[in-house]
């Protein structure tokens, strides 16, 4: 029992020993620290951070030691060694040398300035944008940078860092100094956007201009200007897919861009429209209503309150009544047909084509009349077609070579007359009027369609004559 106590003992005397060298030897840079034997102290700090394994002491020491930089580095700073100051500041990795820190890369960098070597400049500016982002002398460095960059002609290095000025400093002395360089910047800028509408990759020229739109400059007005044009040309694009929402969207946002442009988007509006009411004429003409209205009621996606659509819808469906009511008396037209009662035929043919007029009704007629007469007098009918063909060509031809030859001939002259013969098929007649003189002998002669009042000429001077 005694030896243990004596073993516990011997190990709290062990520790307390080791405790006071450890104290010992955090004191020893400590007092030099509070001593401002700033240099000595961060030796001693080095190697007792290195080996303590105490926490709180390591963590003290490490804080004391970072002071130890930062009064160094105000000894530098009120020199005016800005490149020693920062070295310290930096190894001091504390708030407060952080405050210092930027001061000096900044004096660095105007040094370079003076000294015309505006990349060392650069490379200071950068390391207080990029770590010492709360500095007051941002606006001033973005000034600089951007000055900078655009004597090298960096351009969009320039603009972005215009860009994080003006978002982040708009009202700022620096922000209103540099826009006069920024303007001159503008146009390349824009020309660049521009060129991307020239291979027609709208969407990323009205991109590129939104964003230059969101600065201050005195090429705002022209920028959308350039983007309520690009939105016409979205709106033809649209067009030619037939998504009238999407036309009707482009036409709005070009107006929204460009107020002036109120009477030509009202003029497009309309023209779009004429487009729309030419394509659903086309199925109307082939008797498609439903389908014709669909289409025109795509004109109220571009003008909701379009009278003129809304009229011509109204006179389509009339259209399509009649049309229904017409195709009715077509169709019973054609039943007395098939049957032969011509005359019945006729007279449907025609109160269909009162109600709706078509082309096919229309020939349908004329067809029911040239049967009507073939069934009473054939042969009259078809020496009727021939005389009366083009406005009487073929009599008044006949009738000239005639009296040609008796004026050469006088009584010697003789005819066959008018004859006509029943020719193969149905309705199909052959008409004939022979010429005699001494020397010569005309055989004239057609064959006539009386359904149709088609005349085919059966030699050559019937053909020739027909083309008198």
């Amino acid at each position: 029992m005694k030896m243990k106590i004596s073993i516990i003992i011997l190990i709290l005397m062990i520790a307390a020993s080791s405790n006071c060298l450890l104290n010992s030897r955090f004191n020893i840079p400590h007092q030099l620290y509070m001593k401002n034997n700033y240099v000595m102290a961060i030796k001693h700090y080095d190697k007792f951070i290195a080996t303590s394994d105490n926490g709180a002491l390591s963590t003290q020491a490490e804080l004391e030691r970072s002071d130890c930089y930062y009064q160094l580095g105000i000894k530098a700073y009120d020199k005016e060694n800005w490149l020693l100051a920062s070295r310290l500041f930096f190894l001091s990795n504390s708030i407060i040398a952080d405050h210092k820190l930027d001061d000096c890369y900044f004096s660095l960098a105007q040094k370079q300035l003076i000294e015309n070597s505006p990349n060392s400049a650069l490379e200071y500016y950068f390391k207080i944008v990029t770590y010492l982002d709360d500095s007051e002398h941002i606006p001033e460095i973005l000034f600089n940078r951007i000055k900078i960059y655009i004597e090298m002609g960096n351009k969009l290095s320039a603009f972005n860092d215009y860009h994080f000025l003006w978002e982040n400093h708009p009202d700022n002395f620096f922000r209103l100094e540099i826009q006069p360089f920024v303007d001159d910047l503008m146009p390349s800028f824009i020309n660049e956007a521009l060129s991307f509408r020239d291979s027609l990759d709208y969407d990323i020229a009205v991109d590129m201009l939104s964003k230059l739109s969101q600065y201050p400059s005195v090429y705002r007005a022209d920028i959308f200007v350039h983007i309520s044009d690009l939105y016409l040309s979205k709106a033809d694009e649209a067009l030619t897919i037939k998504r009238y929402e999407l036309v009707k969207e482009y036409l709005n946002l070009s107006l929204a861009n460009d107020a002036s442009k109120q009477e030509i988007i009202n003029e497009r509006a309309k023209d779009i429209c004429s487009l729309i009411i030419q394509e659903g004429n086309e199925l109307l003409s082939a008797y498609k209503f439903d389908e014709a209205i669909i289409v025109y009621q795509n004109c109220f996606k571009i003008l909701p309150e379009y009278h003129i659509c809304t009229e011509l819808i109204k006179d389509v469906n009339g259209k399509k009544q009649r049309y229904l009511s017409a195709l009715e008396l077509e169709n019973m037209a054609i039943q007395n047909e098939d049957k032969k009662e011509y005359a019945l035929a006729y007279s449907d043919y025609n109160k269909s084509y009162n109600l709706f007029k078509t082309d096919r009704v229309k020939e349908r007629i004329q067809i029911m009349a040239n049967l009507i007469q073939a069934e009473k007098d054939p042969k009259a009918f078809a020496e009727k077609i021939v005389k009366e063909y083009q406005k009487g060509i073929i009599l008044a031809g006949v009738n000239a070579i005639e009296s040609s030859l008796i004026a050469q001939y006088s009584d010697q002259v003789d005819t066959s007359g008018w004859k006509v013969y029943y020719a193969i098929g149905e309705f199909k007649y052959e008409v004939r009027f022979d010429l005699f003189s001494p020397d010569e002998n005309y055989y004239y002669a057609w064959r006539v369609n009386l359904k149709t009042r088609e005349i085919t000429s059966l030699n050559k001077i019937s053909e020739d004559i027909m083309k008198r």
